[in-house]
């Protein structure tokens, strides 16, 4: 049987155009987009006097620009490819192209003949030709293919169920632990597939270097305390490549991993094939990891912001977005509707007495008061400023908002808190007008004018805008 060689590879033989080159005193930016251009992730590198001086990879740009604080337009290539790098020639065969990348962690290899470049090799080249050659691992790399689909989940409850749950089981793994650092968070956050190794072992700085060690899948055997745990070798470790925030997080990277054990010893299937379906999903499972925790991390900071971390009722922001939905709503319908600005009286008074951890608990109880006293599946609840509370009450003029608003100043009267006393409140309201030229803001000052008319009357009023303020 013949001994597959590099000329086998069909990309590499009969696209020759695929070998793309650039000068070295060319500047990163400009390599970046041939790159971009060309759709490929390495450039050969020739230069000044057009002989062959290196290979630029995606993998150095990202590495090199970003630990190096300059702009792509301000570095040339030569500052950051690799200079004399391994090469091949045609007749080089696969299995050495790959023990080649293996040892010098790297997924480019020039293929040169008489000193001068005629081609490249990638991982992915080797990966199809093995593919096309080997039944065993183009049936992993369709099961691969399902399993991918599904991680591309935005939900990273779902990703994460996905990543120890079904990827064990697409290995025949028994086991597994799945760990990714979180930013902002005291230690990484793990999550387990039967393991039982304590977290003060998996996370021992030797066991995080190793597990995580330069980006390479692993495949070998378990640590004592791993066999201590319940664990049984082989381990297929597959470091990941998980950031917080869209920009390089290198401490992110240290402790992410998913290390998986007590592979079912009935299976035939080989180390190669095993690191084979690992080499497929490692970054697949990087990135769309990275995309559930970025998309995680976005929602969270959405909510944050439509909700006050202190009364728990909407924000400013979300107040303005639906009132000028219910402005919309109101001209298209012919819906009238009403704001009300409620105001907690003498805030000033109480934390200058009691201190601010008494008005803090004043403020949350009229929130409480509030919620509970008013139809908050329809009217909206926000806190407008320091003591101040808006509330946008729908399909509703200004005589109903008066009782509703009486009501509430009532409930709230009758309320003492400890060190306090009986809290009180002052309500101003106001109805828009109907006319498509009341605009949302206009409303907010006549309901914010009727309430400067009410604390200045003698606080614990409701008082209401009428034409003569401006309607």
């Amino acid at each position: 049987m013949l001994i597959p060689t590099v000329k086998d590879i069909g990309q590499v033989v009969e696209q020759p155009n695929r070998l793309v080159a650039i000068k070295e005193n060319a500047t990163v930016a400009e390599a970046a987009k041939k790159m971009s251009d060309n759709q490929i992730g390495s450039l050969v590198v020739f230069n000044t006097d057009g002989k062959f001086a290196g290979v630029l990879t995606e993998r150095d740009m990202l590495k090199k620009v970003l630990t190096s604080y300059s702009a792509p337009t301000n570095l040339l290539v030569r500052e950051i490819m690799t200079d004399e790098p391994i090469s091949c020639g045609m007749d080089t065969t696969i299995e050495k192209v790959e023990q080649l990348m293996a040892e010098h962690k790297i997924r480019h290899v020039p293929v040169v003949k008489d000193g001068v470049p005629i081609g490249m090799v990638s991982s992915r080249d080797v990966i199809a030709y093995q593919l096309h050659s080997n039944k065993a691992m183009k049936a992993a790399a369709e099961q691969l293919a399902l399993l991918s689909t599904q991680l591309k989940s935005l939900n990273l409850k779902d990703v994460i169920a996905l990543a120890i749950e079904e990827v064990p089981r697409s290995f025949e793994a028994e086991q597994a632990v799945l760990c990714f650092a979180q930013k902002f968070s005291s230690g990484p956050v793990i999550y387990r597939k039967d393991c039982r190794l304590s977290r003060k072992n998996l996370l021992e700085p030797a066991k995080i270097s190793e597990l995580s060690k330069d980006g390479q899948v692993i495949y070998g055997q378990i640590c004592e305390h791993c066999s201590k745990a319940g664990g049984r070798g082989p381990k297929l470790v597959i470091p990941l490549n998980i950031h917080d925030q869209t920009e390089a997080d290198e401490d992110a990277n240290k402790q992410s991993f998913l290390c998986m054990c007590r592979f079912n010893s009935s299976s035939n299937v080989s180390e190669k094939l095993q690191l084979y379906k690992a080499s497929l999903l490692q970054e697949v499972l990087s990135v769309n990891l990275t995309n559930a925790k970025l998309y995680y991390n976005y929602q969270k900071a959405r909510r944050d912001s439509e909700t006050d971390p202190l009364t728990g009722l909407s924000t400013r922001r979300v107040l303005e977005e639906v009132l000028k939905a219910e402005y919309a709503r109101a001209i298209r319908y012919h819906h009238h509707f009403s704001v009300a600005i409620v105001d907690l009286d003498n805030l000033k008074q109480i934390n200058d007495n009691a201190g601010h951890a008494a008005g803090d608990k004043t403020l949350r109880k009229l929130a409480d008061i509030m919620r509970l006293n008013i139809r908050t599946t329809d009217i909206l609840i926000a806190r407008y400023g320091g003591d101040e509370f808006v509330l946008l009450i729908p399909e509703t003029k200004l005589g109903e908002a008066t009782i509703l608003l009486e009501r509430l100043r009532r409930q709230v009267s009758d309320t003492s808190i400890p060190n306090v006393g009986h809290m009180t409140i002052s309500c101003g309201a106001a109805e828009w007008s109907g006319s498509a030229e009341d605009m949302p803001e206009n409303i907010l000052q006549r309901a914010d004018a009727a309430l400067y008319a009410a604390k200045n009357s003698g606080r614990n009023r409701v008082i209401i805008a009428g034409k003569e303020q401006g309607l």
